[in-house]
């Protein structure tokens, strides 16, 4: 709930997971006053639904622009984690577990990708899986993605972040072409600057201000199997399917890619699903207890490529939105990026393709 005295806030982020957090921990830490809303709890959507591997899943399928930014965001997790830890006291488990990719029916692994991953700064390695083609991407990490969450959130309450929940957006005002503030079901936020951040529903937000973004939920369903510390050490993945071995023995089992709206139920469909490919590239899963099944909304935009920037017509809001797959993987770059913007000093990257156009030219 608002308090009773408008808050003062020199930028407000709406959303609150992995990219709205760590972007209101590096603006606090610039000094400026901040705040975040979540139409639901924080760090509770996508960024928390997803399987934590830091990396594009098929890199050879994607964009420079996507790729720059994945390439920024991985040099940088082991120092966010790090100083997370060291901050909060939670571990968000950083894990340079790496990554072995199989040859599915869907997905071949093109000749050159051994070459084209060195070029990209990655020493990965072609190598055998009993009658599989497979190749080794030995410098992919993971995170233990709720535990960063969890770290980010602690991060922000040590800075003096405020952070309303169960407070949605309903509107924006402005006059002329500045922005003036932010209207939720709770109350009116004076606010000159403000950044969407809302994942899935950062097309939804702004279409009501005639801002019409090429951003669909894409649902994702996961598997929680209870298994034992060490029997699994390497992520494995094959045809957009994954395992992800946590340090305590829990391995996820992801995912799917449905185009289902903002219904984020569960489906019998989607598990057997799972469980078939779990079994098929790891058969000892067979015989492990399925402790959860959930889903989340990925932010699907063309190309996987986001909007990050100015919203043309709207002084002072911005958008960090359409990350898809990869919002947990690209929050550093993004942070970065959004700082770059607000405080007017160089951005560590070509932001040109992320730029806010709509409709977006074919790449």
């Amino acid at each position: 709930m608002l308090a009773e005295t408008p808050v003062q806030t020199d930028v407000l982020l709406i959303g609150g997971g992995a990219i709205g957090l760590v972007s209101a921990i590096k603006l606090a830490e610039a000094g400026l006053r901040v705040t975040v809303l979540d139409q639901g709890h924080i760090g509770q959507e996508a960024s928390w639904a997803g399987g934590g591997i830091l990396s594009p899943l098929y890199p050879w399928h994607y964009p420079p622009a996507l790729l720059r930014l994945a390439l920024y965001s991985m040099q940088r997790y082991f120092s966010l984690t790090s100083t997370l830890l060291e901050q909060t006291g939670i571990d968000p488990e950083w894990i340079p577990s790496g990554l072995l990719i199989l040859e599915g029916e869907h997905e071949k692994i093109p000749n050159d990708v051994p070459a084209w991953g060195a070029a990209w700064g990655l020493d990965w390695r072609p190598g055998l899986a009993g009658e599989t083609q497979t190749l080794w991407c030995p410098e992919v990490a993971q995170v233990r993605n709720p535990r960063l969450l969890a770290a980010m959130a602690a991060r922000c309450r040590q800075l003096g972040i405020v952070l309303y929940e169960n407070t949605a957006v309903t509107g924006f005002r402005k006059q002329g072409e500045r922005l003036q503030g932010i209207e939720t079901i709770t109350g009116f936020i004076p606010a000159e600057r403000a950044i969407v951040t809302a994942g899935a529903w950062s097309g939804k937000i702004l279409g009501e201000i005639g801002i019409h973004l090429d951003i669909i939920p894409v649902r994702g369903q996961m598997l929680l199997l209870q298994g034992k510390p060490g029997a699994l050490n390497t992520m494995l993945m094959r045809d957009n399917h994954y395992l992800i071995p946590r340090r305590d023995g829990l391995i996820l089992a992801g995912s799917t890619s449905e185009l289902a709206g903002f219904d984020k139920s569960t489906t019998d469909e989607a598990r057997n699903e799972l469980v078939d490919f779990a079994t098929q590239v790891y058969p000892d899963l067979e015989s492990l207890p399925i402790l959860k099944q959930w889903s989340g909304l990925r932010p699907g935009s063309q190309d996987s490529i986001p909007y990050i920037g100015p919203v043309p017509g709207w002084e002072g809001l911005f958008v960090a939105a359409g990350h898809f797959r990869y919002g947990l993987t690209n929050a550093p770059a993004t942070a970065d990026i959004l700082a770059s913007l607000l405080m007017k000093t160089p951005p560590p990257l070509d932001i040109n393709p992320y730029a806010v156009l709509t409709p977006r030219p074919a790449h």
